[in-house]
This record gives C-alpha cells, sequence and structure tokens, in this order.
C-alpha cells in the first residue's frame, strides 16, 4: 500500500507558519535528493516537488487563512493536487515517457486524507504569524 509522504507535510507546516528563513527549503531539498536516492531514480526530481509543495503552500497559507481545519485542510488538499500535475510534468522528463506517477498520486492521496490526524503534531491552531492582505504589524 502507498505510505504518506511526511515531507509534504512539512513542507505545508513549514509555509503555513511562515518559516521564511533558508532552513526550510535547504531541508525539504535534502529530503528530497535522500528520497531520490532511496528510490533510485533521477536526482532531483523529489526535491523539486517538495520545493513546490512549500511553494505553493505559502501561497495557499495566505489564502486558506482561517485557521480551523476545513482551512487548513483545503489548502493541503490543493497543494497535493498541484504537486501530482506538477510530477505529471516533470517526471516524464526525467524518468521517460512509459513512467507513472499513479504511485505519487496515491502516496499524495494518502497522505492528504491523513493531514487532519498529524496536522495538530506539528502545526499550531493559532492563526499564523503571517500578515495578511490589508493588516499592519
Amino acid at each position: 500500500p502507498p505510505l504518506p509522504l511526511a515531507m509534504l507535510w512539512a513542507a505545508y507546516g513549514w509555509a503555513a507558519e511562515d518559516e521564511s528563513g533558508w532552513r526550510a527549503p535547504l531541508t525539504l531539498t535534502l529530503f528530497g535528493l535522500l528520497h531520490d536516492q532511496l528510490a533510485g531514480g533521477p536526482y532531483g526530481l523529489f526535491a523539486v516537488l517538495y520545493l513546490a509543495a512549500y511553494l505553493i503552500g505559502r501561497g495557499a497559507a495566505v489564502v486558506m487563512s482561517a485557521p480551523n481545519l476545513i482551512s487548513l485542510w483545503g489548502g493541503f488538499i490543493f497543494t497535493t493536487v498541484i504537486t501530482v500535475g506538477i510530477a505529471a510534468v516533470i517526471a516524464p522528463l526525467a524518468l521517460g515517457d512509459n513512467v507513472s506517477i499513479i504511485p505519487y498520486a496515491e502516496a499524495a492521496t494518502i497522505t492528504a486524507i491523513l493531514f487532519p490526524l498529524v496536522r495538530p503534531l506539528y502545526m499550531s491552531a493559532a492563526p499564523s504569524l503571517r500578515l495578511q492582505p490589508g493588516t499592519r504589524r
């Protein structure tokens, strides 16, 4: 059975919590390269997917700014769907035309389904520290 991709949770959590330093992208890149090594594929595929999830998550966190589960879950589902689309474009370039993204899509779906269960472990229930449009410091 497909396993959840915990790095997608981490990418979205760091993006939603406004982890704006260099550590989050660097950590995602390193774990993406490690995932590439363990998967036996070309280097960079999972690193690109995890960084894309981080960047998409930063945008989704602004749009889905309410600190309730439905809003956060919706933003995460949006993020995973877009990463599946990115995988559909990048995987054939990296692995050839006969590659299937179905295993990644299944893992992303499982990850999205389990999001409400793991979110309290790493994301605070308080509103994000990120400035929302129209607010002042």
